[in-house]
């Protein structure tokens, strides 16, 4: 998984990023694009954040989501990419949120990122 700072973009342009392809911890990599795997990815930007439900359990409303259902994120292959257009980025203000990319292959879910992203002011 790779955490850390993702990115800096701007609340007033498009963002598009791309992960290249994923490597398991025994330097294996998996081609998404591959047929006989059934794939779901949805990348998401939360508030870093987080607050208690009334039951105690922890609550962090997605901001901005990016998916294959959506038809925002893609598989070109080997790896996967998603674009956030300026009208979902355009409610968040400037600072720091948490960027999510969560990757299911045949049912195995994987968090493939978790890192903070940098917003700011754009023109």
């Amino acid at each position: 998984m790779f955490t850390g700072q993702v990115a800096v973009i701007s609340n007033k342009a498009t963002w598009q990023s791309d992960v290249q392809e994923l490597v398991d911890d025994d330097g294996t990599t998996t081609d998404l694009s591959d047929p006989l795997l059934t794939v779901d990815i949805v990348v998401t930007i939360r508030a870093l954040n987080c607050r208690s439900d009334d039951y105690g359990s922890t609550v962090s409303t997605a901001l901005a989501t990016a998916s294959i259902a959506n038809g925002k994120v893609t598989i070109p292959g080997p790896g996967f990419m998603w674009r956030f257009e300026v009208a979902d980025l355009s409610n968040l203000c400037a600072g720091t949120y948490r960027l999510g990319a969560k990757v299911t292959i045949n049912g195995f879910v994987n968090d493939v990122i978790d890192g903070s992203l940098v917003v700011i002011e754009g023109n």
